[in-house]
């Protein structure tokens, strides 16, 4: 029997078995993660960074003339519940931040814990705002990515509709810090929700948001509904 997938099959951490395809898309990102926190102020001579510029100017023409899978498509399949493992794959190893074949990850990792979503982190030289800190727009835009995965919790799904955002003092990089979200507050189309970033035992940013269904009501899902009312 052919196995699908459907959007409620989609929850933090729980991706499924990656392809042979999957596999290989993300030894690539890895690979282009490592060369691109390499090449920033390496102290290496002109020749030899000519050389490397055109190396990756013939990786790069390996790809010319391949199209792309449409993302409109494999949401079509997944609201239906016909879309394949490699439709499901092809979303979320791409997410930013988080996807695992995309060189826009640090790799940034979440995942469900009873009624909490948690995560890990660390942040390298290409995520750096001042020196030895991690950017706070870089910032902002992790505390958007976790504070929207409280919506696995629920039948339905939106966009962010407000975030504040509280610095209490600078994320440092190259160091792990933990990520932490749940939900607050369920009322009709809105979910409200709070998150933080620990390092070392402490919160260095709080945030807290308002997320908005993009279709009717937000409904937790029947395996989180016992625990929401309790």
């Amino acid at each position: 029997m052919t196995e699908t997938y459907s959007f409620n099959d989609i929850l933090v951490g729980q991706m499924p078995a990656p392809t042979e395809e999957s596999v290989v898309r993300r030894e690539i990102a890895n690979e282009i993660r490592q060369l691109t926190e390499r090449l920033i102020r390496v102290d290496a001579d002109t020749e030899t960074l000519a050389q490397v510029a055109a190396g990756l100017r013939q990786v790069s023409s390996a790809l010319d003339g391949h199209g792309k899978r449409e993302l409109g498509d494999i949401l079509q399949r997944l609201v239906a519940g016909q879309a394949s493992r490699q439709d499901l794959l092809d979303m979320l190893d791409f997410e930013i931040l988080t996807g695992r074949a995309t060189p826009l990850s640090p790799p940034m990792e979440l995942w469900l814990d009873g009624e909490v979503v948690r995560g890990k982190a660390r942040f390298g030289l290409p995520w750096q705002g001042p020196p030895g800190r991690v950017h706070g727009g870089v910032i902002g835009l992790v505390m958007d990515i976790l504070l929207a995965k409280t919506q696995d919790f629920f039948q339905g799904w939106g966009m962010t509709g407000t975030l504040n955002i509280r610095y209490q003092s600078a994320t440092p990089l190259d160091t792990d810090i933990e990520l932490e979200a749940r939900v607050v507050e369920v009322s009709g189309r809105k979910l409200f929700n709070e998150g933080r970033i620990i390092v070392g035992g402490r919160d260095v940013v709080v945030a807290s948001g308002i997320w908005i269904c993009a279709g009717g009501d937000y409904r937790w899902k029947p395996a989180y509904q016992k625990a929401a009312e309790a």
